[in-house]
């Protein structure tokens, strides 16, 4: 019962923040936040699978949602990224700002199958 508070409390304060309107400005941003902090194990086609030597969990295949382990929605990959994963994904407060992030959660989702991407907002 409290994990599932924890976790609540993280997928509600991070979605107090965003998400950001899934703009093509807001994807392309998120690209370069991705390709320079992201790419060094998911790649930059985000599949993961030219893999280095890592020694636990390989990286997740971003453009497959259907094998993602810690949900799709936009709190809980913002909530992955921030805060890293039980497994090997390491978090990234504090080294990239949750703006930064929410972009990148835009371009992530931008990466996904066609039928399964979110449509483009409007830039306001």
């Amino acid at each position: 019962m409290l994990r599932l508070a924890i976790v609540c409390l993280i997928v509600v304060s991070a979605a107090a923040d965003g998400p950001l309107p899934n703009t093509r400005k807001s994807i392309a941003q998120g690209k370069q936040y991705y390709l320079t902090s992201c790419v060094e194990c998911h790649d930059q086609d985000g599949k993961g699978l030219n893999r280095r030597d890592f020694s636990g969990t390989a990286p997740a295949d971003l453009t497959d949602p259907d094998a993602w382990q810690h949900g799709t929605s936009p709190a809980q990959i913002f909530s992955s990224i921030r805060d890293g994963t039980k497994q090997d994904m390491p978090p990234f407060k504090g080294k990239i700002g949750d703006r930064q992030i929410w972009h990148i959660v835009n371009y992530v989702r931008s990466l996904w199958p066609e039928a399964k991407r979110p449509a483009i907002e409007a830039e306001h």
